[in-house]
């Protein structure tokens, strides 16, 4: 290994293993919900005062405790701005208790029934486009990660805030399968990884596909089950239904529908044709990257196309961003995944917008279309070998790829990062023991890599230990995460 061997990282490192009794840290605020084997509480921290959920996993109701384990690795593998952040797994005996982003909007479903209650009407195709490209999006991520959700609909997915703009958030990753080994093993084959074949029978009905209820198929299933919720957000009854949930299924073998004249005499033929393309056999079915290509999105609820105008744009900060140290961009990479959404609004807006095929995620030639646009505007000369230096700066964990947590780290501005409070609650974070210093350990085990060697960490923090003890105060902190000159 040589001596120039970087420390690679990603949010994933920065899902705390929470230590000691969860109510020794956290208060109990309000019941939220309840299920067979789950509550979920509104929590407090006690000393930052932040408000979480809480998923709280009783043991003793989980009969396979393997498949909760692989709720918390896909949540954990998940970075997207429309899907549910999972900050602190605490674990004991009797539960394990996981701290996730606090939703205060409702949920889909509520939203649907008060509009219908209040206004006696559905969402409009306007809204519903805006609200619908949100989910697709985060579907198209997943199945691009190799993750199936299994149980897509209207609760599972939960508006941020109250206000009118609110983004959504996919949660309940429960029935979730990764099937990231198999996608592996068909691209070595040369296969088609969406032929990836699942058996259990899960999800919930009204929203299960017929090849579900078959006992065969791939990550399909939920094209079909975002079709239903369309189909509902515009309609306002479901496409399948009955008496029973085996009248449910058997209308759902069918596989036939009906526009009914009353409730859709004035919705679109895109919208009707966009619903066709997804509620039918699986070999016809849109991918999730189809049905955001569809015309419907276009006419409904078009994308800025421009970056004209966009102040967050900040190519200094990206410079600045790539001179930094890479201790310094672990711990701005850290301040990402905690910060509010209404902190980084702007910047996840912009994400979007520069995720052209929607993928959740940018790549070099989505940078680069970036970069013409900006120098054609600005003129800023900026080349290729510029452009990509700055995308392998951007990309902590060389993926080839710049997720969500490691764009919004990058475009932090020290206006943002450099207050008092943000910085002493991620020190904080850091200095698990509470001495006052980060230590080596702590640095080793916020990685998640007990190997790293030492010159390697010693060279990770040496511009931030500048008395060179190995660990690093609060002082020491402070200055190297605000003097950015310094690290050029």
């Amino acid at each position: 290994m040589s001596s120039s061997y970087q420390i690679s990282f990603s949010k994933k490192n920065f899902i705390l293993q929470g230590s000691g009794n969860f109510l020794e840290n956290y208060t109990k605020v309000q019941e939220l919900g309840i299920g067979a084997y789950a509550k979920v509480y509104r929590v407090q921290n006690k000393k930052t005062k932040d408000v979480y959920a809480c998923k709280e996993l009783a043991k003793s109701k989980i009969n396979n405790l393997e498949k909760f384990k692989n709720e918390i690795n896909i949540m954990s593998k998940c970075d997207h701005p429309n899907v549910i952040k999972l900050y602190e797994i605490y674990e004991d005996p009797r539960y394990i208790e996981l701290l996730m982003e606090q939703c205060t909007g409702g949920s889909l479903f509520d939203k649907l029934i008060k509009k219908m209650e209040d206004e006696d009407e559905t969402f409009s195709e306007k809204e519903a486009s805006i609200i619908f490209r949100q989910i697709m999006t985060a579907i198209n991520y997943c199945h691009n990660q190799g993750i199936a959700h299994r149980d897509l609909k209207m609760e599972n997915v939960l508006f941020l805030n109250d206000q009118k703009n609110s983004p959504v958030k996919i949660i309940d990753f429960g029935l979730s399968q990764c099937v990231e080994k198999k996608r592996l093993v068909q691209v070595l084959t040369g296969k088609n990884y969406g032929d990836m074949v699942m058996e259990a029978p899960v999800g919930t009905p009204h929203y299960i596909s017929p090849e579900v209820l078959n006992g065969k198929y791939n990550q399909k299933c939920d094209i079909w089950s975002a079709g239903v919720i369309l189909f509902v957000l515009l309609g306002g009854y479901f496409p399948f239904d009955g008496d029973s949930d085996n009248e449910v299924y058997k209308a759902i073998k069918k596989k036939k529908f009906v526009f009914e004249e009353e409730e859709w005499k004035n919705i679109s033929n895109e919208a009707k044709d966009l619903i066709n393309h997804m509620l039918i056999d699986e070999n016809k079915r849109y991918s999730a990257e189809e049905v955001l290509k569809h015309p419907w999105f276009a006419k409904m609820a078009p994308n800025p196309q421009r970056l004209r105008g966009s102040k967050k744009f900040n190519i200094k900060q990206l410079e600045n961003y790539k001179n930094s140290s890479n201790f310094k961009k672990f711990v701005l990479t850290y301040m990402a995944t905690r910060l509010k959404e209404k902190e980084i609004q702007e910047l996840r807006r912009m994400f979007l917008r520069l995720d052209k095929n929607k993928d959740g995620t940018l790549s070099v030639d989505e940078i680069r279309r970036c970069f013409i646009q900006l120098n054609e505007e600005q003129k800023l000369n900026i080349n290729t070998k510029e452009i990509q230096d700055i995308f392998n700066s951007v990309d902590l964990n060389n993926s080839k790829k710049i997720e969500y947590t490691e764009f919004i780290s990058s475009m932090l501005e020290e206006s943002a990062y450099c207050q008092e409070e943000k910085l002493m609650n991620i020190f904080r974070l850091l200095d698990k023991d509470g001495s006052g210093k980060i230590s080596k350990n702590e640095i080793k085990k916020a990685l998640n890599n007990e190997n790293i060697r030492d010159q390697d960490l010693n060279t990770f923090i040496q511009k931030f230990d500048l008395n060179g003890d190995g660990d690093i105060d609060y002082t020491e902190f402070v200055n190297g995460m605000s003097d950015i000159n310094k690290e050029k």
